[in-house]
């Protein structure tokens, strides 16, 4: 394999932190180089583990959460809102408030977050809003740090239990893991996760599960170059405008 390749895994486990020991990430590291065929030196190992290890504190998006705080102080959010939380794909949505016009909207994706990092901040990024529905995209960047569908999957139930919990009633809708070209190589685990959720969606009245999967795969069945920015993970305008049509009709009604 070359360099490049290479740095590019390191770029995607490096997005996000695991539970793990540093020992069980290098070694999770070590599986997932030879699983993509990937050559990586010990060294390199030994550099990323102690990265995701760092980045796996549940509160190392703290100063992001703060300035929402601060943000919300100034100017106070208004009532009966949507509530767009989650990871970074949430936090570049630079256009939702046009896109989901007339709803009244509030972004607050934060990061390269985990799931878990959006449990941890729930009382702080969730509840205070009380809306009446939230949107909700994550847990590609926990499948990228080597979480398990399974574990991931937990991680987002336990989120949904808060809600159930703490705000009763309240409708979520759950935007699946999209494909993308830099994460190809999860593409099975990504599946795995996506499943998972829509067939707890079928049983759950207030859960609803929105594809964005087929739409934004090429007639080749590969992700489309057109649909993102220069990195491969993120998208661009043309991303956003097939999200737009798949998650409106399901907050329009509310």
């Amino acid at each position: 394999m070359n360099k490049i390749k290479s740095t590019l895994i390191l770029i995607f486990l490096a997005t996000t932190g695991c539970s793990s020991s540093i020992s069980d990430l290098e070694d999770k590291i070590e599986a997932q180089a030879v699983k993509n065929n990937v050559e990586i030196s010990y060294a390199e190992i030994k550099k990323t583990a102690i990265y995701l290890d760092a980045w796996s504190k549940e509160d190392f998006y703290q100063e992001a959460i703060d300035k929402f705080r601060e943000e919300d102080k100034a100017t106070p959010p208004p009532e009966d809102l949507i509530l767009f939380t989650g990871s970074s794909s949430i936090r570049f949505w630079g256009s939702l408030k046009e896109d989901m016009s007339p709803q009244t909207v509030l972004n607050r994706g934060f990061g390269g977050a985990h799931i878990a990092h959006v449990n941890y901040h729930f009382y702080e990024v969730v509840k205070p809003y009380k809306p009446k529905a939230i949107v909700f995209f994550c847990g590609t960047n926990d499948l990228a740090a080597l979480k398990s569908p399974a574990e991931t999957f937990s991680d987002f139930k336990e989120f949904y239990s808060m809600i159930k919990k703490e705000l009763p009633g309240t409708k979520l809708i759950v935007i699946g893991v999209k494909p993308t070209i830099a994460r190809e190589y999860l593409i099975k685990e990504e599946k795995e996760f996506n499943n998972l959720i829509s067939i707890l969606a079928l049983k759950e009245d207030l859960l609803t599960y929105v594809s964005v999967w087929d739409p934004m795969l090429t007639n080749e069945g590969k992700p489309d170059p057109s649909l993102f920015v220069e990195d491969g993970l993120h998208i661009n305008a043309k991303g956003y405008e097939i999200w737009t049509k798949l998650v409106k009709p399901e907050i329009e009604n509310l």
